[in-house]
């Protein structure tokens, strides 16, 4: 059976998802390892995948720990800082897939109030037609009817899906189920393996210059920091999904349309010079970059 559609899995593959993170909110860093492991935290986060809610749970996990109230209350209260960057790479990839014209679902194990918290914050999730969440569902991998609830969403046969994992006992169900299934290492080697399957083709490398305009005192701030988290004047990176770019003929276009009440003085247009391992995809005719804007390979052409 032809080969029509990918269902990515969303924790490491997608989005980087550090639990410690939270805890670290609370408590000293090196203290969050050894408390994780003395709550049981990894059998409590694999029970709340079936949840539509984990505030039940987690006062059962206080019920158990009453002297750890506190910290144990910390990973829902500071939840967000759990999952705040995109896994390199892959964006692009999803990208790619949609411009062949590949039909794209997902399907997490993840509780539903904790996903609904996620969701809007990262504008990759618009590009899947359905997500299943196991959550929402009751239900979790490596379970086969989350599968077929999957493959029922996205309107498929599991015979026309690829489904990526970075767990390979989820693969392993996947396929057993009858979808072809691809264990996660890297975006990299996720885009080989479409390649080999035939759902993409090698990526079209940009040779030509492409620039970014920005505000001086974003600038000012990411040559201070060391990071640039803006995709356009109105919406930061992971809201986008990409840095919005254009080539050198639509510059002043571009300065024009979104730039047109801003004194020049207040720009900078900054230039970056393509490199096979930057994902830049072309959508609508404008060059999307599908990482953070690295500012230490930026050059600032203009600064009035």
């Amino acid at each position: 059976m032809e080969l029509s559609t990918v269902i990515f899995d969303i924790g490491g593959v997608v989005l980087n998802w550090v639990p410690e993170r939270a805890y670290e909110q609370v408590m000293p860093a090196t203290e969050v390892p050894e408390f994780m492991k003395r709550i049981g935290f990894d059998g409590w986060n694999r029970a709340n995948d079936a949840l539509a809610s984990i505030e039940g749970s987690e006062d059962d996990l206080v019920a158990r720990f009453p002297a750890d109230e506190a910290r144990i209350r910390g990973y829902r209260q500071h939840f967000l800082r759990t999952v705040t960057e995109m896994v390199s790479g892959t964006p692009a990839v999803i990208a790619e897939l949609g411009q062949a014209g590949v039909r794209l679902g997902a399907l997490t194990n993840w509780a539903a109030d904790m996903f609904a918290l996620a969701r809007p914050r990262f504008g990759v999730f618009t590009r899947f037609g359905d997500i299943v969440v196991s959550g929402t569902e009751g239900v979790v991998k490596p379970d086969p009817e989350i599968y077929r609830l999957a493959c029922e969403r996205l309107g498929i046969h599991p015979g026309e899906a690829v489904f990526i994992d970075d767990s390979p006992g989820n693969v392993h169900a996947a396929e057993e189920f009858g979808l072809h299934g691809l264990h996660f290492t890297s975006a990299a080697q996720l885009r080989e393996d479409l390649v080999g399957l035939g759902l993409l083709a090698d990526r079209v490398q940009i040779t030509e210059p492409i620039f970014h305009w920005t505000l001086r005192s974003r600038w000012d701030e990411a040559t201070a920091s060391g990071d640039f988290p803006w995709s356009s004047r109105d919406a930061g990176y992971n809201a986008e999904g990409f840095v919005h770019c254009s080539f050198a003929d639509q510059v002043d276009g571009t300065c024009r349309r979104f730039y047109g009440d801003v004194p020049g003085a207040e720009l900078v247009l900054l230039r970056l010079d393509p490199t096979p391992d930057l994902p830049i995809v072309v959508e609508d005719g404008y060059p999307h970059l599908f990482a953070p804007l690295p500012v230490d390979r930026v050059t600032v052409v203009q600064r009035p």
